[in-house]
């Protein structure tokens, strides 16, 4: 990184292969969870882990430091602000700036020094033994300068994503190059299903789907946000920077569906309700609905597949995780595409009636991911008591 010395990779003691370590009732020190403000899909997957590691150990401090917003989070946790990472600037949910995202990493990088500095004596004075990360690299950067073990909990690596851009952009190359030593330090990173890119960590470890999953009943979820029960709603989601663009007058004409977004306050207009982007259970918001128009994205397509929601999806345009989460919804889900040029001009309503006359494919899948990563986390905390 500018104007820092990286130091060599740490040796990290691992876990054992298919094994966890006995974790005892013995009071542990505080997590330190990094994640990265980009959509809600990291803060939203990185809860379900924290609320994992709580009913597990709930003696355990979990800090976390993120832009995000802290209505993502359990009220159990300690929540700070703190940028680690750009991820990808965008517009709204379908629009990427990469001179922007290519300037504020600069920033980014040319305060590494300042920003490592506080953030050990953050760790100092909260007696933190452990950090997670999902996952900016200088996460991880900053466990190898304070001496302790580093976990990340992924399906991609931003050195991956920007990786795609260097053709456009040449001047991403040495920030990947930068990114990656700091991944490399990570002692270990469980990997999400469909991942890529996971090769700049020492040593990885799968486990399966991160994805939320609502207790009501469908009649119960639609009383509780007050949509009609009898009727075909379709949830679109485009997480949370939303899409303004859409045509939403055509929408008002599709009088055989019901159509629910969120946005910045609640508001119904005919057949289109819009909801707070507050959601704190959106998981019974996805129980509600019968099918999901959206862009794919890890919590979302995880959340589907979760829900067993058929999906109306788009493009994302060059982003590298897109061909991975469309083979996902290809071999793991009830799915169909739609061009970007039709959904911003309100012409779904043929797509979404071939997708809902398709056969059903719910083949069964892992989804206990939280748990998983929550087990294998304490279990290397332990070891490094």
């Amino acid at each position: 990184m500018p104007g820092i010395r990286l130091t060599s990779r740490n040796p990290s003691p691992t876990l054992d292969p298919g094994q966890l370590t006995h974790i005892s009732k013995a009071r542990l020190s505080s997590i330190l969870y990094y994640i990265t403000g980009h959509g809600y899909g990291h803060a939203v997957r990185s809860s379900q882990v924290i609320r994992s590691l709580q009913e597990a150990r709930q003696d355990v401090e979990i800090h976390v430091r993120t832009t995000a917003p802290q209505w993502l989070f359990p009220e159990t946790v300690r929540y700070s602000r703190r940028s680690t990472d750009v991820g990808i600037v965008q517009q709204d949910s379908l629009d990427m700036d990469l001179d922007a995202t290519l300037q504020k990493c600069r920033s980014l990088l040319s305060n590494a020094p300042r920003v490592i500095a506080e953030e050990r004596a953050f760790i100092r004075a909260h007696d933190v033994r452990l950090i997670v990360g999902d996952i900016p690299a200088l996460g991880f950067e900053i466990a190898a300068r304070a001496g302790i073990r580093s976990v990340a909990v992924t399906n991609f690596t931003w050195s991956g994503i920007y990786r795609a851009y260097v053709q456009q952009r040449p001047e991403f190359a040495p920030i990947i190059d930068q990114m990656a030593q700091c991944y490399a330090k990570a002692t270990v990173a469980l990997t999400l299903p469909y991942c890529f890119e996971m090769n700049v960590f020492p040593r990885t470890e799968a486990i399966g789907w991160i994805a939320r999953k609502s207790k009501l009943d469908k009649q119960a979820a639609r009383k509780q946000f007050g949509l009609p029960h009898a009727a075909t709603i379709v949830l679109l989601s485009f997480g949370g920077l939303g899409l303004k663009r859409l045509a939403w007058d055509k929408l008002k004409l599709m009088r055989d569906y019901f159509f629910v977004a969120t946005a910045d306050e609640k508001r119904l207009e005919g057949n289109t309700l819009i909801l707070p982007d507050t959601q704190y259970h959106y998981e019974d918001l996805l129980r509600a609905v019968d099918v999901i128009v959206t862009k794919p994205g890890y919590g979302i397509v995880a959340d589907a597949i979760s829900h067993r929601l058929p999906v109306l999806y788009t493009d994302r345009g060059d982003f590298p995780e897109y061909p991975h989460l469309v083979q996902a919804l290809n071999d793991c889900a009830t799915a169909e595409f739609i061009p970007q040029t039709d959904l911003l001009s309100g012409q779904i309503e043929p797509r979404l009636e071939r997708l809902l006359a398709r056969r059903p494919n719910w083949p069964a899948v892992e989804l206990n991911g939280a748990q998983v990563a929550a087990e294998k986390i304490l279990a290397l905390m332990e070891r490094s008591r």
